[in-house]
């Protein structure tokens, strides 16, 4: 598959313990994208989480792209696997997925669905959903693509202050 140019090569895969300064660095320009102020131990307990063979319904996925420009990781996708209420089967929740803006519009995020979506094929799950902020364009473009819009309307209850 090629990446952001045609001498890269992107490879997604699951995300091991040395990848975790890469994927800092794109969970920054998430949180910022997102104008999200996320704490430091919050990101080390996702990160930690993402690893930890004890948390199987959370899976991080990363795209990694390697050739002589030396990108590296240029995209996450952090998975939850859930029962679901309306199935027998479980179903996964896509939580977050970023591409670097550099990296954008060349495969990477579609690289990265494409993989949850085969996750969740081998683990049979009923769905995949995810959710995404509606001005949200670049991402839009891509899930219009692979995904059905519901009319489903979200709903957030902070139970917890901080």
């Amino acid at each position: 598959m090629t990446g952001p140019s045609s001498a890269q090569t992107l490879t997604v895969r699951f995300a091991r313990s040395q990848d975790e300064d890469g994927w800092r660095v794109l969970w920054r320009g998430y949180c910022r994208f997102y104008e999200a102020d996320i704490p430091e131990a919050v990101t080390a307990e996702t990160w930690r989480r993402c690893l930890d063979p004890a948390v199987p319904a959370l899976r991080c996925l990363v795209a990694d792209s390697q050739g002589p420009e030396g990108w590296g990781l240029v995209g996450f996708a952090i998975l939850v696997e859930h029962p679901g209420t309306w199935s027998v089967e479980p179903v996964g929740y896509l939580e977050d997925l970023f591409v670097a803006e550099a990296a954008r519009r060349r495969g990477a995020g579609s690289a990265l669905m494409s993989a949850c979506a085969a996750i969740g094929r081998q683990a049979g799950w009923r769905k995949l959903y995810w959710r995404t902020q509606a001005d949200n364009a670049t991402a839009r473009s891509l899930y219009d693509r692979v995904g059905q819009k519901t009319d489903w309307v979200v709903y957030e209850w902070p139970l917890i202050e901080g």
